[in-house]
């Protein structure tokens, strides 16, 4: 976190401000942007190979802590993607917000985690071809 003083703040606030067309969608894009970087990093790719790829046999105890990542990732995703997608998917968020709410048997837990991992990569897909 960077600290400001009370002068440098007082400094930026009076500087004149641009309301242009060009300059508030470069504004809007970079805050649509930031917006979705706090929902997806590193981790939640490194979760979706664990689960998605072709030889992906995650230990019960993986997949409970990978199902818990992906609940908390889906609070977030809920949370951006009404700002980053045109139409709102509401099929798609509401599949993603259903199997976020389920906590199946261990037995299932692997299929669930894969459905939920998929759901997640589908709506990814979404927000990827808004930013374009």
């Amino acid at each position: 976190m960077v600290a400001v003083t009370a002068g440098v703040a007082a400094q930026l606030l009076t500087r004149r401000t641009s309301n242009d067309h060009d300059t508030l969608g470069t504004l809007l894009y970079s805050l649509r942007r930031s917006l979705a970087s706090e929902a997806i990093d590193e981790q939640l790719y490194d979760d979706l190979d664990a689960v998605l790829d072709e030889y992906a046999r995650p230990a019960p105890h993986e997949i409970t802590a990978i199902a818990e990542r992906f609940r908390r990732t889906t609070t977030k995703i809920v949370e951006v993607v009404p700002y980053l997608v045109r139409p709102y998917p509401v099929e798609a968020m509401r599949h993603l917000i259903y199997l976020s709410a389920e906590h199946p048997h261990p037995d299932d837990a692997l299929g669930h985690l894969r459905r939920f991992a998929l759901t997640i990569l589908a709506i990814l897909d979404l927000m990827g071809e808004s930013a374009s």
